[in-house]
């Protein structure tokens, strides 16, 4: 694309016209195009907290949170996992919540389809919400509790 005129501005016969990158012309620009925008929200932390907690109980009250004890995965066995899983009541996608030093659990759960398995420092309300069960170590379980707790 030029910047430059189509024609002289006089003495052709045609009508006036600018550059041909004009939005009015074939092959020109875009009038209004889209500009680079970032839609995040900021939310303050204490109202993180307060769904974070509100979240965890609605869990809590539908009784779809399940504990389990990542040192019985003393080798990574997808099958263990797969049974562990089956024996919680419920369907559902599941959100599995571990810490640091479970690395055989982990590698047990990920494997799973509709089974997510995330760290207790990077679990958000929204990652709490949108599982329909939750099962957690009980280290998980502190951090998650100490992430939410009211300061």
């Amino acid at each position: 694309m030029t910047g430059a005129k189509a024609w002289r501005q006089k003495g052709t016969g045609r009508a006036r016209v600018g550059a041909l990158s004009s939005p009015t012309r074939k092959g020109g620009g875009v009038a209004f195009g889209p500009k680079p925008r970032a839609y995040t929200v900021k939310v303050n932390r204490k109202a993180r907290r307060r769904a974070l907690r509100a979240a965890l109980s609605v869990h809590a009250e539908r009784g779809s949170i399940a504990g389990i004890d990542p040192a019985s995965f003393d080798t990574p066995s997808t099958k263990a996992a797969a049974e562990a899983i089956a024996s919680f009541e419920g369907d559902g996608s599941v959100l599995v919540v571990l810490t640091d030093g479970e690395e055989n659990a982990v590698k047990s759960f990920r494997n799973l389809r509709s089974v997510s398995v995330m760290h207790a420092d990077d679990v958000g309300v929204a990652d709490v919400i949108g599982h329909a069960r939750l099962v957690i170590s009980e280290a998980a379980l502190a951090r998650l509790t100490e992430k939410a707790a009211a300061k």
